[in-house]
Order: C-alpha cells, then structure tokens, then sequence
C-alpha cells in the first residue's frame, strides 16, 4: 500500500511540476515585458513627477516608478540614483514621502493646466518636514509654477521667508503677513 501511495505521489509531482515549469517561465517572461513595457512608456505624470522628485531630494532619488507585485499588485517606488536600487514609500522618511507628495501634486497640476484653465493653488505649511535645502529646491518649483498659476502660500515659519528672500527673485514671491491683536 505504501509503495503505491508512494508511486500515486510521485505521479502527481511529476504532473504538477510539467505544469509548473512552463506556467512559471510564462510569469517571469511576461513580468519582464511588462517591466520594459512600464519603462519605454512610462509618461506623462509619473515621469515629470520622477524628476520632480530628484530635484526635490537633491538627488537623493533619480525618479519614481510603479512596480508590478507577483499578487497583481502595483506600488509606486523611489528609485535611487544607481536607476536599480528600489524604495518603497514605507522606506522613505516622512520628509521624503512629503516630497513625493509634492512632486506628484505639481506634476498632476501642471497636467491639469495643460488642458484647462489656471485656477489658484492654496498651500498651508507645506514644508514643514523639509530642511532647508530641500525647502530651497520645493521654493524654486513652486515659483516655476507660479508662472502658470496663483499659489497662495501660508507658513507661520519665518525661515521659509527668509530661504525665500535669498533664493528667489523678488518678482517670484510677494510676502502678505497677518497679524491679529489680541
């Protein structure tokens, strides 16, 4: 009874394995298609926000891209400068996830502006988790922006104040303060 179960085991493996194999190299052929598929058509939004990015990491990331899971599953990664090394958002700091965010919601506004008229863009402390050099870089995007659109910027940090006035022109930015009596 053994030696039989034993064959009637081994008969199964050898089915299960003529099936496997194929079935797998189909998977790993068609991952890769899809990977340089993803790389030569990779446009519009993810690429502009990929160089986003760069600039505002100071080059700490070379771009962003959407990598395909075994399970079907899609996960936007940074990529590092080498273009192999991949880090998914839960690698990156909280900073660097806000710079993510930001290259994103600039390059989906400049996307947006393409086909449609400039509507005004309000932001409200938006880099509170930036240094400053990488406050610097974001400064610079939102004037380039600004170019196209209103951006009305609210900051109760003087620092980002200052950051601008040194590295912006003065017809890039206008400072309104507010101030409440109390």
């Amino acid at each position: 009874q053994a030696q039989e179960d034993l064959a009637q085991s081994m008969a199964a493996i050898q089915h299960h394995a003529q099936q496997y194999i194929p079935l797998r190299m189909a998977a790993t052929i068609l991952g890769r298609v899809i990977d340089r598929y993803r790389q030569a058509n990779q446009g519009g939004v993810l690429a502009h926000a990929g160089r986003l990015f760069a600039n505002l990491t100071l080059g700490s990331f070379g771009g962003v891209q959407v990598e395909l899971h075994d399970n079907g599953s899609l996960q936007l990664m940074g990529v590092r400068p080498d273009g192999i090394t991949l880090v998914p958002t839960s690698g990156m700091s909280e900073g660097t996830c806000d710079q993510l965010y930001l290259a994103f919601r600039v390059a989906l506004l400049e996307a947006y502006l393409e086909r449609n008229p400039p509507v005004p863009l309000l932001v409200d402390d938006l880099l509170m988790t930036f240094d400053d050099q990488r406050s610097v870089a974001a400064l610079r995007v939102l004037a380039d922006l600004s170019q196209r659109m209103q951006i009305i910027f609210f900051t109760h940090h003087r620092r980002l104040i200052e950051l601008a006035q040194q590295h912006l022109s003065p017809e890039q930015f206008s400072v309104q303060t507010l101030e409440t009596k109390l």
